[in-house]
């Protein structure tokens, strides 16, 4: 022992400062510069995806003011469209539409109608523009606030004892939506702490393999010093919110920490030393195929299936490791789970679709409704004036039904477009079901179609809007008969998941969907059937979303296809 301190005490004497401060000089300003870097980089991507969806917000609250067909909107009309508006959605903080002077003339909270806002912001140019704008700021109570904002067109909205026309051209209202930051100032403080930990890491593995190496090179018998170093070492990388995996020149497990064990469900207890090829992704053997050949770094974002059938979208970075001496010495990776970003930008845009989609409904409606009101106007005269003649009263009432139908399939797009409203009270679903069937059976009986039922005696309940589900069963149903020949079969079953929801399954025998179809089942105007719409799914879709649920497809061609529906049931009292 008193050998080793002796050796441990020359070495820091002999060991010149200058190369332990070069070290740092060298290091540190670099690895904060790729701190910083990737700071701003992830600010940057969350103002971005907060404007997006602000403006989308914008968009759909304007369509909704458009889709009235002649309704004067008054401020009674504007604050009970804005408050429903800012309930259904959780990611709003507040919604205030004013006046050129800043005087609130709507509000999330009506206790501050006529009040003073945005004196700080230039409203009469805000006014004429026609693209929104936003900014961030920190409110008087202290609350981090991102704000959206734009000129309401004002063509159906009165406002009692005022001009609100502007100068004509120019609308004189402005909305403003505050959007909560939360959930993405969640997700930038995590990839601030994983930028941050990176650079640690990074720093410290390049500072202790310099200060590693002199210390092999001058004191071998130092082995305590090196013992606490890789102690070190061993600790910021178990603790890293990234995971990281090395393997050996021969393919082995060397090292990998706990966010690595957690995704890979890699013990290094038990595969320490071993071989763990057989246990990950393809696409990462695939990756190891390309670094022996290629010997450079690969960074990419990649999706893999992993053993247990579990997949994920990872943020990826591959390279081999050497060493002077020694050469090739393994296989680095440092990998992060992205699903859950991944399915945030696809929320994104399915939010900028349903917006577009609002705008055009506001549009068709009022462009085609008015005059269909009067070709059928039209039409129900000629019907009656030509009663006597009845080959014209046909022709007449064939016009009547095509004008009633256009009318049904422009109502299918405003249900679709405007803002879901829910009446969720605690059902049975086996009642539902059954009065559903009961709707439907006549049909079955023309098309000779079998309905076979699996309901569970025990009663499960749900919090559900019971027209809502019934429409969604009824849409089901409707699906299975059209896809079925006469003799088909519809099973329709409930039973408990087992995870804390009920399942529905809406299963035929009909002709099934094609595999390349699938994925665009709920997309809106797609359909496989010549005289369908494309919306009955994708209505489907929303309504299961809305009631925090989950919708299922499985199909294949000739065999039918399986529609399964995962919904939250009631927790039972402790009392019973």
């Amino acid at each position: 022992m008193g050998a080793m301190k002796k050796n441990l005490h020359s070495f820091w004497f002999n060991v010149s400062p200058w190369v332990i401060l070069g070290t740092l000089i060298i290091l540190a300003p670099l690895l904060a510069v790729m701190t910083i870097q990737g700071v701003d980089r992830q600010k940057s991507f969350v103002i971005e995806l907060l404007r997006e969806k602000g403006f989308a917000m914008i968009r759909s609250f304007e369509a909704g003011t458009r889709t009235g067909l002649g309704t004067v909107w008054s401020p009674f009309h504007l604050q009970k469209f804005l408050i429903e508006n800012s309930v259904q959605s959780a990611d709003i903080d507040y919604m205030v539409i004013t006046d050129l002077d800043g005087t609130i003339i709507a509000d999330s909270d009506p206790s501050v109608i006529g009040e003073k806002y945005g004196r700080d912001l230039p409203l009469g140019k805000i006014a004429g523009e026609s693209a929104p704008g936003w900014r961030q700021f920190v409110r008087s109570d202290g609350a981090d606030t991102f704000e959206v904002y734009k000129a309401l067109a004002t063509d159906n909205i009165v406002i009692p004892g005022r001009d609100i026309s502007g100068d004509g051209k120019t609308p004189a209202l402005i909305l403003f939506i505050g959007l909560d930051t939360g959930p993405l100032a969640e997700t930038k403080n995590a990839d601030v702490r994983h930028t941050i930990w990176m650079g640690i890491f990074l720093f410290f593995l390049g500072f202790s393999g310099i200060i590693s190496l002199i210390l092999a090179q001058a004191y071998r018998s130092s082995e305590s010093s090196l013992a606490r170093i890789k102690v070190l070492s061993g600790t910021i990388i178990d603790k890293m919110p990234i995971g990281l995996l090395l393997l050996d020149s021969r393919k082995n497990l060397a090292t990998i920490n706990r966010a690595g064990e957690d995704l890979l469900s890699i013990s290094p207890k038990a595969f320490l030393g071993k071989a763990v090829m057989d246990r990950l992704p393809r696409s990462w053997q695939d990756l190891i195929v390309e670094l022996d050949r290629t010997g450079v770094a690969i960074e990419k974002e990649m999706d893999c299936t992993f053993g247990s059938g579990k997949t994920a979208s990872l943020d990826m970075v591959a390279t081999t490791l050497s060493e002077e001496k020694e050469g090739f010495i393994g296989y680095l990776f440092l990998f992060r789970d992205m699903t859950e970003m991944i399915l945030l930008r696809k929320e994104m845009a399915r939010n900028q679709r349903l917006a577009s989609l609002g705008s055009l409904a506001a549009g068709i409606a009022h462009e085609i409704r008015n005059p269909l009101s009067s070709i059928k106007g039209f039409a129900t005269y000629f019907k009656e004036k030509y009663r006597d003649k009845p080959e014209d009263g046909e022709i007449a009432g064939i016009l009547i039904e095509e004008v009633e139908r256009l009318n049904r399939v422009i109502g299918q797009l405003l249900d679709f477009a405007r803002p879901m409203t829910m009446n969720r009270q605690y059902r049975s679903l086996s009642t539902l079901i059954d009065h559903t069937l009961k709707m439907i059976q006549s049909q079955a009986t023309a098309k000779n179609i079998l309905i076979e039922k699996d309901l569970p005696e025990s009663k499960l309940s749900a919090s559900i809007d019971e027209d809502r589900m019934a429409q969604v069963l009824l849409n089901l149903y409707l699906n299975a008969f059209d896809a079925m020949a006469p003799g088909g079969t519809l099973k329709v079953s409930l039973s408990s998941s087992g995870n804390g929801a009920a399942q529905i399954s809406v299963s035929d025998t009909g002709r099934g969907i094609h595999k390349k179809d699938l994925p665009h089942v709920y997309d809106p105007y797609f359909t496989t059937k010549s005289s369908g719409t494309g919306l009955g799914l994708a209505i489907v879709h929303r309504i299961i979303e809305a009631h925090d649920g989950r919708i299922d497809i499985t199909s294949e061609e000739g065999k039918g296809t399986t529609v399964t529906l995962l919904l939250p049931v009631e927790k039972p009292s402790e009392s019973s």
